[in-house]
């Protein structure tokens, strides 16, 4: 009897993805997460940060909330090249422009590469920490341990980027920019037309980058 209450036990604990270094949930979200899709409401998730803090889409009700698909070892994204949105300034640029139009829009990387970079959840949290430091990013990066969030999101690339609305409806996804820092930034102009009050046009643009991998 002690021996079946043991194995229950171990099971329950490895469910609910705890470890050992912090007993915490590394990811929380629905058993069957809605599909992302424009118009309608963007599916809900928790996740943990590289701190160890959770986060849920919900915690930001009411504000506009940019999403970054991200991977440190992506010369698109988190690996310092010329052509990472983050090493050639442009994220910032984003960052700067974003919050001159709404001082409450919230942005947030989510980082889906342990099938992709085959490491453990622990392991990426430590190397977008190490990332993020080379990088100078100092906005959160969520760990989507088992990729259930990009499959719900249906996020492709690093980066890929998804805006939701303050009433939790996905009004823009797709590509980043033009790749370049002169070329129209998708994600900018999306927070500016939601901001007015008016429809983001367009709501999708090919996006482009690292490819993000889920099975």
């Amino acid at each position: 009897m002690i021996m079946k209450t043991l194995v229950s036990a171990a099971l329950v604990v490895s469910c609910l993805g705890w470890t050992a270094a912090n007993s915490a949930p590394i990811q929380k979200a629905d058993d069957a997460p809605a599909k992302a899709e424009i118009g309608k409401a963007a599916p809900q998730f928790t996740l943990m940060d590289t701190n160890g803090k959770a986060v849920s889409l919900s915690d930001f009700k009411g504000k506009t909330v940019v999403l970054e698909w991200f991977c440190p070892s992506c010369p698109f994204s988190g690996r310092s090249s010329g052509r990472s949105i983050h090493s050639t300034g442009r994220v910032k640029a984003l960052l700067k422009n974003m919050k001159e139009v709404d001082p409450d829009a919230v942005y947030l990387l989510i980082d889906s590469s342990t099938k992709k970079m085959r490491v453990s959840p622990e392991e990426l949290s430590k190397m977008d920490a190490e990332a993020a430091k080379k990088l100078g990013i100092t906005t959160p990066i969520l760990i989507d341990g088992d990729t259930s969030v990009a499959k719900a999101y249906g996020a492709k690339t690093t980066p890929h980027m998804f805006v939701i609305d303050g009433n939790g409806i996905l009004r823009y996804h797709g590509a980043f920019d033009g790749r370049s820092e002169d070329s129209p930034n998708y994600t900018l102009d999306a927070v500016k037309s939601i901001k007015a009050g008016g429809d983001v046009s367009p709501t999708y643009v090919r996006q482009w980058g690292c490819g993000v991998k889920t099975s």
